[in-house]
C-alpha cells in the first residue's frame, strides 16, 4: 500500500528520532575519538618498511606501465593521423 511506512506504529506528534539526531559535546567525542585511537594497534618499524616497500614498487610498475601505454598511443595515434 502506498501510505505504509518503515515505522509499524504511529509516532506521537513531536516526538523525533533522537538517537539518529544524538548530538554529543566537541570534550565528549574527543574523549571517544582518544579511546578509539587506544586501540589502534601500529606497525613496528620491518613492518613499516616491508610497507613503504610494497608501496613503492607497486607504484614504480604502475607508473611504468601507465608511461608504456601513453607512450605506445602517441606513436600509434601519430601514425595514423601522422
Amino acid at each position: 500500500m502506498a501510505t505504509d511506512t518503515r515505522d509499524a506504529a504511529p509516532r506521537p506528534r513531536g516526538a523525533t528520532r533522537t538517537a539518529a539526531r544524538r548530538r554529543y559535546r566537541p570534550v565528549q567525542f574527543i574523549r571517544e575519538v582518544m579511546a578509539e585511537l587506544r586501540k589502534v594497534v601500529y606497525p613496528g618499524r620491518s613492518e613499516l618498511v616491508t610497507y613503504v616497500a610494497v608501496v613503492l614498487v607497486f607504484v614504480t610498475v604502475v607508473t611504468a606501465f601507465v608511461a608504456s601505454l601513453d607512450f605506445g598511443l602517441t606513436k600509434a595515434i601519430l601514425a595514423i593521423f601522422g
